[in-house]
């Protein structure tokens, strides 16, 4: 194996998992958790999912080595509530913890913070987005500072 095959291979291993969204600079926690647990996971070949606010999406990523840091770059597709959605985004591997930035397409982009879970969580098996849960109230709402927030 080649020296930069190599060291692909072992920045993919560096984020594969599942990985908690635990902080994000425009949303606050209540509504990253708003259906299910906020995150992000990461498979063996280079598909993963994520699930934050009323986004549910399937994922496809890439890994690189940028000198001596590791950073995972990928886009979305999925849903927003019932509605179609997508974007982008990257994170650096630090340790146990992913720091990075998420972007909707044509819509908000904010920085996020993920720390790795340990155990054995499984994907959802399917690499077609899923739709979340339809909720009453639309996630600009729920921003920290917006209406309604003290």
């Amino acid at each position: 194996m080649t020296d930069v095959k190599h060291a692909m291979a072992k920045g993919k291993r560096l984020v594969e998992g599942w990985w908690r969204i635990v902080e994000t600079a425009l949303w606050d926690q209540e509504a990253l958790d708003l259906v299910v647990p906020a995150h992000i996971a990461f498979e063996r070949n280079g598909m993963g999912e994520m699930q934050l606010i009323a986004i549910g999406a399937s994922i496809d990523y890439r890994v690189e080595n940028r000198g001596t840091a590791t950073v995972v770059e990928f886009s979305w597709s999925g849903f927003d509530e019932t509605d179609p959605a997508s974007g982008r985004g990257w994170a650096q591997v630090e340790g146990d913890t992913l720091r990075g930035k998420l972007l909707i397409h044509q819509g908000d982009e904010s920085s996020f913070t993920a720390k790795r879970e340990s155990g054995d969580r499984r994907l959802s098996g399917s690499s077609k987005p899923r739709p979340a849960a339809a909720v009453v109230r639309r996630v600009r709402t729920r921003r920290r500072g917006g209406p309604g927030r003290g």
